[in-house]
């Protein structure tokens, strides 16, 4: 008869033997799902954030750059105006003079050189008229820089439509002396549709009437009253 093996026997084993593994409670690590899903929207988030701020950032750059090139190009066009109206000046300066028949008056006109100048005179018809541009004169246009008409007409019948203007508020006129004479000077606008503005200068010249005028005051103001200064009248 065999004796009884302590190993085999293993419910006299200390401690009621080895435990079984089956039986063990193993607590394995689990991920959890919602802590990765917060640190992926929290990266989308965050380059959403990114996206946002460069656009802005560019549109703002775009907007500065807009602005900066409104401010070069008003610039730019008013160094432009104030070189173009500076040669204006100086061209109506350096001038050459016309005379006119002594049937017409012997009166003077001093035209700048760089300008066109086209005359009709009509001696036996007691008229003369003249027409000056920059460059060159354009027949077809009805608006030239300096005009200048000698009318067979009295002074103040001539002047007379010019006032009722003055009156009805289309133009403004005030006193104004060429050669010694003196004379009206009117300035508004002839065309409220275009904004065609005007400025006319009439003398009486014996028994006939000088009218001098500019198509272009906002440019020619200045011209203009540098040749009427240089006006050389016989009353």
């Amino acid at each position: 008869m065999e004796a009884d093996n302590p190993l085999n026997n293993t419910s006299s084993a200390p401690g009621g033997g080895l435990p079984d593994p089956s039986s063990m409670n193993l607590n394995k690590p689990k991920k959890s799902r919602g802590l990765i899903f917060g640190i992926i929207g929290a990266i989308v988030f965050i380059i959403i954030i990114i996206v946002v701020l460069a656009a802005v950032s560019i549109n703002n750059s775009k907007v500065k750059q807009t602005d900066l090139k409104k401010q070069y190009d008003t610039g730019f066009e008013a160094g432009k105006k104030e070189e173009s109206q500076a040669n204006i000046d100086a061209q109506s300066k350096d001038v050459r003079v016309y005379k006119a028949p002594s049937e017409l008056g012997n009166f003077q006109v001093p035209i700048p050189k760089s300008w066109s100048w086209a005359v009709e005179a009509k001696p036996k018809d007691g008229t003369f008229k003249g027409t000056s541009d920059p460059d060159y004169i354009d027949l077809l246009s009805d608006f030239h820089k300096f005009n200048m008409e000698l009318v067979r007409g009295n002074y103040l019948e001539t002047i007379k439509d010019y006032e009722e203007d003055v009156k009805s508020g289309k133009y403004k006129g005030s006193d104004v002396t060429v050669s010694g004479i003196k004379g009206r000077r009117y300035t508004g606008t002839v065309d409220s549709k275009t904004n065609q503005k005007v400025e006319t200068v009439v003398v009486p010249l014996r028994e006939k009437t000088l009218i001098f005028r500019t198509d272009d005051p906002d440019n020619y103001s200045k011209a203009f009253n540098n040749i009427l200064a240089g006006v050389k009248l016989n009353p």
